[in-house]
């Protein structure tokens, strides 16, 4: 489902970025692959571009959604959801605009 959280199928970036957030619409959802972004702990950085990377929460803690990191991971890897965005899908959707669009 869009906008669920997942833990990071890359096991040697988990420790940096946890969990990856599927942004691909459930309606785009075709073919063996899924388009997804990292979330890293908003510890880890100073001032964050909350346009560009906004700080979301995710079990009482909050992380940063790295739009510069976006990619695509095969469906199979993405196993058992730990939570979901969907409270941030405003700014989510912002993220994705300012992105690709610049507005």
């Amino acid at each position: 489902m869009q906008l669920d959280v997942f833990p990071n199928p890359l096991v040697r970036a988990r420790r940096a970025f946890p969990y990856v957030v599927l942004l691909q619409a459930d309606i785009a959802a075709v073919g063996s692959d899924r388009i997804v972004v990292f979330l890293a702990a908003k510890a880890q950085f100073g001032q964050v571009n909350s346009r560009l990377m906004p700080v979301v929460e995710l079990a009482g803690r909050e992380f940063v959604l790295l739009m510069p990191s976006i990619t695509n991971v095969p469906l199979k890897e993405l196993r058992g959801p730990v939570g979901n965005l969907s409270a941030f899908r405003d700014r989510i959707v912002d993220a994705i605009d300012w992105t690709f669009l610049g507005i």
